[in-house]
């Protein structure tokens, strides 16, 4: 049921947005990364469109929607995902949250607790990810490309919106 807090949220900025992120990535809330599994996707999907769709209406205008998703998936998640992204004529996807993965010679003295792990360490699985969506997605949804940053200079939006580097 977690379609009706995100249609409540999208439901609330909607009028004051510039775009709206459905993030279903977050290593640090329980269960939100199953979301991300067919099984919930295709439904949950559907809800938010659904929502935006009598949103455009009300409001008369169109607030592009972003999906954004973790870096540590395989190639078939990555696969349905652009096909649910594309059916249910999402905007963008945003690739990539933070990863639950602790590569080896992370110096931190926190190195090896649970939860998201951002910046550098994550830099080549997110870039990945995005190399990967853009073979699904043929260039019909943007990819705003954000995992591994450490600095905010080398965001890149790969589509319709804008691209920097």
């Amino acid at each position: 049921d977690a379609h009706y807090d995100y249609v409540a949220a999208l439901q609330r900025v909607y009028s004051k947005a510039g775009y709206i992120t459905v993030n279903i990535s977050s290593p640090n809330t329980k269960s939100l990364r199953e979301l991300q599994n067919a099984s919930y996707l295709d439904g949950f999907l559907h809800h938010i469109k659904q929502a935006q769709d009598k949103c455009v209406k009300v409001h008369k205008r169109k607030v592009p929607i972003a999906l954004k998703v973790a870096p540590d998936l395989e190639e078939s998640e990555i696969e349905t995902i652009s096909e649910l992204v594309l059916s249910h004529r999402f905007d963008a996807v945003i690739a990539t949250n933070t990863t639950i993965a602790r590569p080896g010679g992370l110096k931190s003295k926190n190195a090896h607790e649970i939860g998201g792990l951002s910046g550098a360490p994550v830099r080549d699985a997110s870039t990945e990810v995005i190399a990967r969506f853009y073979r699904h997605l043929k260039g019909e949804v943007s990819i705003i490309g954000v995992g591994g940053e450490e600095n905010g200079t080398n965001i890149i939006i790969i589509g319709n919106y804008l691209k920097v580097k």
